[in-house]
Parts: structure tokens; C-alpha cells; sequence
């Protein structure tokens, strides 16, 4: 501070000189609200996610960490039911005792709730949908008051928000519980929750087999993580804040059930799952077996090879889930007759089905048509950005969801473009060329005809009505990319042949120029990568020792396949 000060009437400011310059302070009166705003920041390489396009991935299955096989022996050690049946489960930790509970995690939640009111306000729609969401947490003694005596006892709050999902048949609302909010001590719920292993096959697998049953269904559990409760001594774990309306007091509540938002929901929610197929299956090998197989998070995808099977199987699964408190709703399937074992209320009322990762669906989305029994694409891309740069380019790639690669000969071409422009070090909000431009506007018009693809669900494989079956995989590779595909051919008792894709996968050349020779053999281990996950679905079923084919066009790639293993491994990691 230095010496120099300037004093106004009563009343007003006083300015005084400091080494960084004149400062003003005083009193003022304002009847401005201070506004608060929460930023998150989230911290990720672009150019590092392009390199996946061109880079090697693998899709073996890895051995559990140390700390999975922890999450596994604390569920078996400490996970037991109620009188009525229902799971009580423990939320694995990494270590005891907990930090987050010292964060004074109670300030963030209140005023993230005074933000969610003020949002409110804008959005009366969504003030009702919410507060009906919480209402029926209330009155489904899914959440319950903090008694006063208990008040003061250590423990989280979570801020929570809604997510809107338009595709949903019934609630569109969703109420997401954010256990990552961290505390004034650095720390959140979730960096000390285990996380646990991926108990369930990707959505890859579980479309192969699907495509296998010849009468196929389609279910979901109704509020699946809703349906296991909490141990008492964790539930305070899990606290929130709550109000009806503004007018009212700020209540203390706390959620007794497996909650959206915490890292390790999702394990607790698929391993009850599994667990309920080992306690109440016995009886019912098969539907366990589907329990534990043919499940995607809380959507079941089974089938079987004549209505007698599908109908008796589907009703065993019901009965087992129903033991440990599990409803399976929104049935739907290709066969009319399947269906009307079910009550109206029972079924989905939709035509197509989303098939979604994650509960994700894309702007270009695959669909199975349940009438024609074939797999379709929506197209829901936006208008084309007026200014065309990297960053809108990769966002519309990003929308095409293609989980099987049938889609390949038309992503592949914009996935080039993309590592054109990363070559180019072009930045990410640099308009591009007027010729990259165009060359994009053609092939995004070109995606207008995608919603005309069909592929047929079933593959023929039924065990009364195939004869052979083999699968054929072929690989290729250029200058620019490498990719492999495996088809299935089924000759049918009556000598009819069907051909169907199964699968496909593309990878881009790396920035490195490799020879030809060696990017062919990158495409014979993407191949083989690709068949030995294909083979991998049918395992335990009647194509589990189907023939397996692969063909190649390389004389010299059949000279490598002689050379040592080292030798191919280090051309696969190029």
C-alpha cells in the first residue's frame, strides 16, 4: 500500500494507490442478487482419442485387479436378503475409515438444490416431473428423513440433478445422484468406492447370439438398481436435500437403495442379478444361464427356437428375478403369439427398438424392427454447421453408432478425412478448405440413404432347420486403412443357402508409413481378432464348434504366418 489516498463525501468509495495501481473500497448499497456458477472442467486429449482411430486396439479379456477381486469378496462377505427376498448390499470401499464424510459435503448440496430451484422456475414442466420423481422415492420408501437424533452422525450428501430422456415410454425424468461431487476436502464419495469387474458381455456378443434364436424377446427391469437396499450403516452415506416447494423448509433425507450416480452401482445392480440366477436357478438352469448371459445392464435380449421354449423360459426368468425382487416389463418380440402371454400393461407399446450402449442412443441409432424382424438406421443428424472445422466434423462422426461395423464402408471414408486434417494440423476451430468441405458435404448427404440398410435378425441357425454352417472371414489392406469381416453361411435342410454379415471392423493405417505387406498383416490380425471374438459368443450354444474360415489374398502374408510369434507381435503393434 502506499501513501496516497482520496477520500470522497461521506458515504462514498475511498481510492487508494497500491504497487498494482489505484483500488477502490467502501461501502456501496446494491440490491443485486449474487449469482453463483459451478463450472466442471473435465480434462481430456482430443488428439489422443483420433489416435484410436488408427491405432491398435485388443479385445481380450483381462485378468481382475487386486482391487476388483476386493469388490468380489466384500459382496460375497457382506451381501444378504430380507424375509421378503430382496438383496441388502454393502457399498464397497477401498479403504476404511472414509474421508468424504469430513468434507462438509452438506454446504455443496445446498446450494446446488437453491440452483436446481432456480432452474425450476425457467422449466415449471420439469419442477412437476421432478417432483413427482422424488415424491414416488418417498412413498416407495426408497428414501427416508434423517430422524434428528441421527442429524449430526458423519456423513455424504450428494447434489443431484435431472436427466431428460425423451425415448423413455414411460418417466422421460430421471433423478441422478452426483456421488463425484467432491468436498471442501478434495475428496468424493466415489474416489473411495471400488469400482468392481465387468460382469457382463459387451453389446457386440450379446447382438451375435441374439441374432441366433429364431423367436426372439426383449424386456427390462422396472427400476432395476431400485430394487436392493442399502445396509444401515451406509446409508448415511448417501444423504440429500430436499423441498417440495421453495415456501417449505430444507429437509435431510436418505436413500436406502442402490443410487444412480455412484461408481459402483452398476456392479452391485448386474452382480444382485447373477446372484439371484445362483440362488433361486436351480431348478431353472436355462433361465439362469439367460439371467447371467443375455443380459445388457437392465435389458434382457434372449430367445429361443420355437414358441414352446420362448414362452416357458421367458416365464421361468420372470419367476426367478420376481424372488429377489426383480419386475421384468415392456415385453416385446417378433412372434404375436409370445406376446399375448403377457398382460397389455406388460408390453412396450413401440414398433422399433433402440438398441443403445450404456442407455445412450445416437443420432444415428440402430433399430430392430420387430414386424419385419430386421435391424434398421435412424438418421437424426443436425443441419450442417455453416462453418466447417475439424472439431464439427469429428462431432457428426461421433453420431453414427455402429457397434457391429456394418456401417464400415461408409464411416471409414470420414474417419480418413479426420486423420487427413490431424496430418494437416489443422486446429480443432480452423475452417477447413473449401475441397475438404465439399468432400464432407457429399458424404454426409451420402448418409441419407442409410436409413434404407436392412439386416436380417435371424441367421437360420436353429438346430431343425440348418444342415451346415461356417464362417467365413476375409481381411484386406491398402495404403490408407486395413479391415476384416466374417460372414456366416447357413445351407438349410431343404438345400436353401443363406449368407448373412455377422460383423465387420476397420482400422486406419498409422501416421507412420508402413508398408503394404505389413498393414496386410495387421488385417489378418484384426481378422483373427475379430473371428475369435465371434466364436467367443457362441460358446455353450450348438455353433460353439462351428468350421471357421479366413481367407487372405497375400502370398507373403502366408510366408509371415510361418515366422515366430515375437515377429508378429511386433508387427502388431505398429
Amino acid at each position: 500500500m502506499k501513501g496516497e489516498v482520496i477520500k470522497g463525501p461521506p458515504g462514498t468509495p475511498c481510492a487508494q494507490n497500491t504497487s498494482l495501481g489505484w483500488i477502490l473500497f467502501g461501502h456501496i448499497q446494491s440490491n443485486r442478487e449474487n449469482y453463483e456458477v459451478s463450472v466442471m472442467h473435465l480434462n481430456l486429449n482430443l488428439d489422443d482419442m483420433l489416435r484410436n482411430m488408427w491405432e491398435q486396439g485388443t479385445d481380450e479379456k483381462r485378468a481382475l485387479t487386486a482391487e476388483e477381486k476386493t469388490c468380489e469378496e466384500i459382496y460375497q462377505a457382506t451381501t444378504h436378503r430380507t424375509s421378503e427376498g430382496r438383496y441388502i448390499v454393502k457399498l464397497p470401499t477401498k479403504q476404511k475409515p472414509l474421508l468424504s464424510p469430513s468434507g462438509r459435503t452438506r454446504d455443496i448440496a445446498l446450494r446446488n438444490l437453491y440452483q436446481l430451484e432456480k432452474k425450476f422456475e425457467k422449466d415449471q414442466s420439469l419442477e412437476s416431473e421432478y417432483t413427482r420423481v422424488m415424491q414416488e422415492y418417498i412413498e416407495l420408501n426408497h428414501l427416508e428423513r434423517v430422524p434428528e437424533n441421527e442429524i449430526n452422525n458423519p456423513a455424504v450428501y450428494l447434489p443431484h440433478h435431472a436427466v431428460v430422456r425423451q425415448d423413455k415410454e414411460t418417466s422421460k425424468v430421471r433423478t441422478v445422484f452426483n456421488a463425484s461431487q467432491k468436498g471442501n476436502n478434495n475428496i468424493s464419495l466415489n474416489e473411495e468406492l471400488l469400482v468392481g469387474p465387468q460382469l457382463q458381455d459387451d453389446m457386440r456378443s450379446l447382438i451375435m447370439r441374439w441374432r441366433m434364436k429364431r423367436i426372439c424377446f426383449v424386456a427390462d427391469i422396472q427400476k432395476m438398481y431400485r430394487q436392493i437396499l442399502f445396509s444401515k450403516e451406509d446409508r448415511d452415506l448417501q444423504r440429500i436435500l430436499w423441498r417440495n416447494c421453495k415456501i417449505q423448509p430444507v429437509q435431510d433425507y436418505r436413500l436406502l437403495r442402490v443410487t444412480f450416480g455412484t461408481a459402483s452401482a452398476p456392479y452391485l445392480a448386474v452382480r444382485t442379478l447373477h446372484q439371484v440366477a445362483e440362488d433361486e436357478g436351480r431348478d431353472y438352469s436355462d433361465a439362469a444361464r439367460i439371467i447371467k448371459e443375455d443380459f445388457y445392464m437392465d435389458d434382457l435380449m434372449s430367445g429361443k427356437d420355437t414358441l414352446q421354449d420362448a414362452i416357458k423360459v421367458a416365464k421361468e426368468i420372470g419367476f426367478i428375478l420376481q424372488k429377489g425382487g426383480f419386475t421384468l416389463q415392456k415385453w416385446c418380440s417378433n412372434n404375436a403369439e409370445f406376446l399375448k402371454q403377457f398382460e397389455p400393461s406388460e408390453r412396450s407399446s413401440q414398433v422399433h427398438l433402440d438398441i443403445k450402449i450404456d442407455g445412450t442412443i445416437r443420432a444415428l441409432g440402430l433399430q430392430w424392427d420387430m414386424g419385419k424382424d430386421v435391424f434398421k438406421y435412424s438418421l437424426h443428424l443436425p443441419s450442417m454447421a455453416d462453418t466447417v472445422t475439424k472439431r464439427t466434423i469429428l462431432a457428426d462422426i461421433q453420431r453414427l453408432f455402429d457397434p457391429l461395423g456394418w456401417l464400415a464402408p461408409s464411416i471409414l471414408p470420414a474417419k480418413l478425412l479426420i486423420q487427413h486434417l490431424w496430418i494437416q494440423g489443422i486446429s480443432w476451430d480452423e475452417e477447413v478448405n473449401h475441397l475438404i468441405a465439399e468432400k464432407w458435404r457429399k458424404l454426409r448427404e451420402s448418409y441419407q440413404y442409410l436409413p434404407e440398410v436392412e439386416i436380417n435378425r435371424w441367421l437360420h441357425t436353429s438346430e431343425n432347420v440348418m444342415n451346415n454352417v461356417t464362417v467365413h472371414g476375409f481381411c484386406d489392406a491398402s495404403t490408407q486403412a486395413y479391415a476384416a469381416v466374417a460372414y456366416l453361411r447357413v445351407q438349410t435342410i431343404d438345400g436353401l443357402v443363406k449368407t448373412e454379415i455377422i460383423a465387420a471392423k476397420t482400422r486406419l493405417a498409422p501416421i507412420k508409413p508402413q508398408s503394404l505387406p505389413r498393414l496386410e498383416l495387421n488385417g489378418a490380425v484384426l481378422l483373427a481378432g475379430l473371428l475369435k471374438k465371434n466364436k467367443g459368443s457362441y460358446e455353450n450354444t450348438h455353433l460353439s464348434n462351428i468350421r471357421v474360415d479366413g481367407f487372405h489374398h497375400s502370398t507373403l502374408l502366408a510366408f509371415w504366418r510361418s515366422c515366430k510369434v515375437e515377429y508378429i507381435c511386433e508387427k502388431q503393434s505398429c
